[in-house]
């Protein structure tokens, strides 16, 4: 009993000098994301930690790696990470697979400005938002003004037959010997066939983009020729670099780009067409479509509300600013795309809003997306190698969707 009396006597004497027991130990998360998704400011990323009692542990992959990782900890009944970011194939990798926990609980605590997020709708089904924007992306496209203007072209093309008539013009002129710079991937056939008013996919889901005369078939038939009359440089095909890296090294007049490539484009330390870049509206119908990064919580994850404090930091003003900075990826802020606008930072500003006008989102949310996109990149390029029709691509691509949906539905 004294020596009860005595142990509550010194904690007495010591809160009266302003000490306290040591502190528990922080709250410890980790946080799954690909290169371009680790907080680029390292001291807000420490003051944060700091003032939140939370420490971060990052793990950095790449996106095929993070969704496998996601994959087998799922079926391990496993957290793969307590904060997973998402992009691009996420939507059916990941959120149509049950791996993201919704958030509308937290969301409904109001300590977020969802009011001041683009896109937000994006990663919302059937009522649950499963992430939160982290930056916005259309499909765009950019082009050097400088050398089109050189060739004779006072405006981008309107329509794709017109791209086809100047880029065959620049090259004839000696200005460029491959002047389209595009992938052998699915995003050029889905940029071309969006944009000629394809809507690639019907109501139930049916491929549209094979029916007779359709605009997919098109805009195939054209990709094909810009490969096999090597308006695009073959070294696309042989896989020694892809369009990005050839156009920055000065290989291209029209590029296909994306919301936020001027950043890189323009800047002489990266790019060879600096400063002559610029972006165009997408021609004929114009349409795109997006792939909005987001930022959430892991179905099994026992961290949730620590969780969410990481979230807020990682999509606030600051944190957007700079991403923006570091990486040029265009912020889902409204109000930090205004503020960087009026600085004058963000590139092409008015071409950006202008496109953003023209979206016909592809069903990136159904189960077998990701494996059917995958097949479309790897169908177009043995097709273009091998010389194979553009009919013949198009029916194969149709047959490999209608088989995974039946067999996932």
């Amino acid at each position: 009993m004294k020596q009860r009396l005595l142990t509550l006597a010194l904690l007495v004497f010591l809160l009266s000098l302003g000490l306290t027991a040591p502190a528990a130990a922080q709250d410890t998360i980790s946080f799954l994301t690909p290169p371009w998704g680790v907080p680029p400011n390292e001291d807000a990323l420490n003051a944060f930690m700091e003032e939140s009692g939370i420490t971060v542990e990052i793990q950095s992959v790449q996106m095929a790696d993070l969704y496998s990782r996601v994959q087998v900890s799922a079926a391990a009944g496993e957290a793969p990470a307590d904060v997973i970011f998402i992009t691009e194939e996420g939507p059916s990798n990941v959120v149509a697979t049950g791996n993201m926990r919704p958030l509308n609980d937290l969301l409904d605590m109001g300590d977020l400005a969802t009011d001041d997020f683009e896109k937000l709708d994006f990663w919302t089904v059937d009522g649950d938002t499963y992430a939160i924007p982290t930056y916005l992306q259309l499909v765009m496209m950019d082009y050097n003004a400088a050398t089109l203007a050189e060739a004779g072209f006072d405006s981008p093309p309107t329509t794709w037959a017109e791209l086809d008539e100047q880029a065959r013009a620049i090259r004839d002129a000696g200005l460029d010997d491959h002047p389209i710079a595009m992938g052998a991937i699915s995003w050029s056939w889905w940029l071309m066939a969006l944009s000629m008013g394809d809507p690639m996919f019907d109501a139930d889901l049916n491929p549209v983009f094979a029916d007779d005369g359709s605009k997919g078939r098109e805009a195939m038939a054209m990709l094909k020729t810009f490969f096999d009359d090597e308006l695009i440089s073959p070294e696309i095909l042989a896989g020694s670099i892809n369009q990005h890296a050839l156009f920055w090294s000065g290989v291209g007049v029209f590029h296909q780009a994306w919301q936020g490539s001027l950043a890189v484009a323009n800047n002489p330390d990266r790019s060879q067409q600096a400063p002559d870049s610029a972006y165009m509206v997408l021609p004929e119908v114009g349409n795109t479509w997006s792939f909005p990064a987001g930022i959430g919580i892991s179905v099994d994850s026992e961290n949730a509300e620590a969780a969410w404090e990481f979230i807020k930091w990682y999509v606030s003003e600051g944190t957007q600013t700079d991403i923006y900075n570091a990486f040029g990826l265009y912020p889902s802020r409204m109000s930090v795309a205004s503020a960087l606008n009026e600085e004058g930072v963000i590139q092409g500003y008015d071409e950006i809003v202008a496109q953003s006008m023209h979206t016909n989102e592809l069903p990136r949310f159904a189960l077998w997306w990701g494996p059917w996109a995958a097949s479309v990149s790897e169908v177009i390029r043995e097709g273009m190698t091998a010389g194979a029709s553009a009919d013949d691509m198009i029916n194969q691509l149709a047959e490999e969707w209608n088989e995974l949906k039946e067999e996932y539905e």
